[in-house]
């Protein structure tokens, strides 16, 4: 007999994969330990909110802080500055070099010390005022330290968390279990940590899952043993491509592995089981390479489809969205070659694997089918009433970016924030820089004119709701009078005007002032409360609302074309939770319109001697719109899984944050094969002869066990990720659950009762053909055609 395709190379295949799997799995380490994360970088350069952080950046320090203070901490406290004389230490951070994380360190005693010195001498009370809601707390006894980074320090962000511990464990009477501590380095570093915290028990549990269905599956630990060890070496290899491609990870990111994983698993077995039927029918001797035949077609189908859903997030604004969509589509290509180049390596090495017990027996599904054929009209009014409810829910969904969504509220994070902000102040920042013009028109305008405005804009800021302290330069220079006209009034405000023109090398100093050639740029920082549940939305307009009109009246009176630029975390926030609902939409759309391009095309080929048969354009037309028609009804018990979860999310409260946000288009792309499968052999049911009601008992004959049996290997394995401490990768994970098992019911129960309705007419041949339809290529009487995953 001549030599197969895997007889002759199987070996030299195994060899190169033996060869590449140390690359592999250190590629796969070194792509996890890269793991960082950071809000501020999710959207793109070309993004509004993203070009104003940047020009802030260029032209005053990064608002990178972190705010530190403990039980106790009180401007008498001696372990205040003993930690922060430890804190302005260079820090070693390997190879004898030694690096400044700090820009500055703040604390309330020298920040009270330095408003009660000259020029301002104010009394403590006065000072402590100024400070409130900052480094000073309501009570006017709680105070913190306030730790400015460089960008080395972000860069060593994990080393600069543990240094600041390690200092506090030093300082006599403190310990670092009893800091509090908040700010973006903070939620930078927690984030990298509760994403990768219990990673490896989540993916053993996921792993231990898979094993067990398999055992259960075909009785062998040969063949269960070829099947992980494939899906493992393709979960390693979708990690290796992040590293070996220069791309970075993220919390995001960190679902690709497993989410290729559990795809693996499912492409895995039912290779497995075209192979066991191929040794049945035609004995070992090119059984791997009969298997593989007749699963080209399905897998690739399936493969289209889970990469049409996956790479529609490449149009995702957000960043680690689209990076998410682009490797996790790239993943899904890459490992399917390797499962149709391995797992037939591995079977013909290993022939005993032909001894596994095949699955391939029916479970009695009569009585499901008579059950939708009683209550077909009945499941299809549930069906539209939920599918209403959904929608309806759907449009009541609200998004989220903020780092309270992130965590449960138990969270050490969560309570650090909570306690500093009713301790000491709001800490989420919101940056207004005044761009006043200098021309011949504004020359004669003095500098107290100008912090005139400044001033105005600060009690704006400060009286908008949701805004807890702001710091400005007024915070650090004398009263500002109203403006005069006596003699007295334009003397004193002369002298002011000089001492303040004194004091500009303090404000720019303290990051409040700059001077370019054409303008100068005031800074208001404004705090809001993360914990408050504000919509940062409401929030700007209303601080535009009350600052536009204070420029404006400025603007009339010669002071030039005042313009405010609002920026910092809130407006960043504020139009990434804004993009979330955009790209959910925007992605759903394309891969639901993708998938169901290729719905059509697939009904159409599947009615090509139907076509054939055809007399005239009038009934080939007749026959395109009727195989349409049927490619678009086969996509309602798609959509209804997702509609109904995320509607379902949104009456129930909970909001849209990234983990959710790729959930509908991936599971679209994945559930999307077993309504093709369905629909397939209910097809060749109508096309032997058989009746509706028969059609779609044969369906449930030759498929619903295969259904089942690969949601539970993809839905379970993804379920054990639920327990992560990151919400999004939880939330990830039991939302994709719930809509894999809704789209299996929707596939058992909803798809049959619209195929035995009126509409399933549309399904049918235009006319009962003498010969049944051929079948695709590959396509035969085995076990489940199409199957989920790779």
């Amino acid at each position: 007999m001549k030599p197969t395709f895997y007889t002759r190379y199987a070996l030299l295949i195994l060899a190169c994969f033996l060869f590449t799997t140390p690359w592999v799995i250190t590629s796969a380490r070194r792509a996890v330990e890269q793991n960082s994360n950071r809000v501020s970088d999710w959207l793109p350069e070309s993004f509004d909110a993203t070009q104003r952080l940047r020009w802030f950046q260029k032209h005053f320090a990064a608002d990178d802080l972190l705010v530190i203070s403990w039980e106790g901490c009180t401007f008498d406290d001696p372990r205040l500055p003993q930690l922060a004389e430890k804190l302005r230490q260079p820090v070693a951070v390997g190879h004898q070099r030694q690096v400044v994380f700090q820009r500055q360190v703040i604390t309330g005693p020298e920040a009270l010390a330095r408003l009660r010195r000259p020029p301002l001498e104010l009394s403590r009370q006065a000072a402590q005022l100024r400070l409130q809601g900052w480094v000073v707390g309501k009570d006017l006894q709680h105070t913190c330290l306030v730790y400015l980074i460089t960008k080395e320090g972000w860069k060593y962000r994990d080393l600069l968390v543990q240094h600041i511990r390690d200092c506090a464990d030093q300082v006599e009477g403190l310990s670092s279990h009893a800091l509090r501590m908040a700010g973006s380095i903070i939620d930078s570093v927690t984030i990298d940590q509760a994403s990768q915290k219990n990673l490896r028990v989540m993916m053993t549990c996921s792993f231990a899952i898979g094993c067990l269905l398999l055992g259960l599956l075909f009785r062998s630990w040969v063949l269960m043993g070829m099947v992980f060890l494939t899906a493992f070496y393709c979960q390693q290899l979708s990690l290796s491509l992040v590293y070996s491609t220069g791309g970075h990870m993220d919390s995001v990111m960190l679902m690709i592995p497993s989410l290729i994983y559990v795809l693996t698993i499912s492409a895995g077995v039912h290779l497995a089981h075209y192979y066991l039927d191929a040794v049945s029918e035609g004995g070992i001797s090119g059984a791997a390479e009969r298997a593989v035949h007749k699963a080209l077609l399905p897998c690739g189908l399936a493969a289209t489809t889970t990469t049409m859903g996956l790479g529609s997030l490449t149009i995702s604004f957000l960043n680690p969205v689209s990076n998410f969509g682009a490797y996790a589509a790239l993943g899904v290509l890459v490992t399917t070659l390797c499962v149709f180049l391995l797992f037939p390596a591995l079977l013909t090495t290993l022939p005993s694997a032909s001894r596994a017990v095949s699955s391939h027996t029916h479970a009695p599904w009569s009585r499901t089918q008579s059950f939708v054929t009683r209550y077909a009209n009945l499941i299809l009014c549930v069906a539209a009433l939920g599918l209403g409810a959904g929608l309806w829910g759907v449009f009541h969904f609200r998004s989220s970016a903020r780092v309270h969504d992130f965590f449960a509220a138990e969270a050490p994070i969560i309570q650090d924030y909570d306690w500093l902000e009713e301790r000491i102040g709001p800490l989420v920042p919101l940056e207004v820089v005044l761009r006043f013009p200098i021309d011949y028109k504004t020359a004669g305008y003095s500098l107290l004119d100008r912090l005139r405005v400044v001033g105005a804009t600060h009690g704006a800021l400060a009286e908008t709701p949701g805004v807890g302290a702001v710091v400005s330069p007024l915070n650090f220079a004398p009263r500002i009078p109203r403006r005069g006209t006596n003699a007295w009034d334009v003397s004193r405000e002369a002298l002011l005007n000089q001492q303040l023109e004194k004091n500009l090398t303090n404000f720019r100093d303290m990051g409040f002032y700059r001077e370019l050639e054409q303008e100068q740029l005031w800074r208001i920082s404004a705090r809001a409360y993360a914990g408050h549940g504000l919509e940062y939305a409401d929030l700007l307009q209303e601080l535009r609302a009350a600052v536009d009109p204070i420029l404006l009246r400025n603007q009339q009176r010669g002071l030039g074309a005042i313009a405010a630029v609002y920026c910092g975390g809130v407006p960043l926030v504020q139009q990434a939770q804004e993009q979330m609902l955009l790209d959910l939409a925007h992605s759903f759309s394309l891969a639901f319109g993708l998938i169901a391009i290729m719905m059509i095309g697939l009904q159409l080929v599947g009615a090509r001697a139907e076509f054939a048969a055809a007399r005239g354009w009038t009934e080939t037309t007749v026959l395109v719109l009727r195989r349409t028609a049927a490619g678009l009804l086969a996509m309602i018990p798609n959509i209804l899984p997702c509609v109904l979860v995320l509607g379902g999310m949104g009456l129930a409260g909970l909001k849209l944050e990234v983990g959710s946000l790729m959930t509908a288009s991936v599971a679209l792309g994945i559930a999307v094969d077993d309504t093709l499968h369905f629909i397939t052999w209910f097809r060749r049911g109508l096309q032997r002869g058989d009746s509706r009601p028969q059609a779609v008992r044969y369906a449930y004959v030759r498929c619903a066990a295969a259904m089942t049996l690969t949601t539970l290997v993809c839905g379970l394995g993804l379920l054990s990720f639920a327990w992560s401490e990151f919400i999004p990768i939880a939330r990830f994970a039991w939302v994709m659950f719930a809509m894999l098992v809704s789209a299996l019911v929707a596939d058992l129960l909803v798809l049959p009762a619209l195929l035995l309705s009126r509409l399933g007419a549309i399904f049918e041949p235009a006319r009962r053909l003498d010969n049944p339809v051929a079948p695709l290529p590959g396509e035969g009487e085995g076990p489940c055609d199409v199957k989920k995953g790779s």
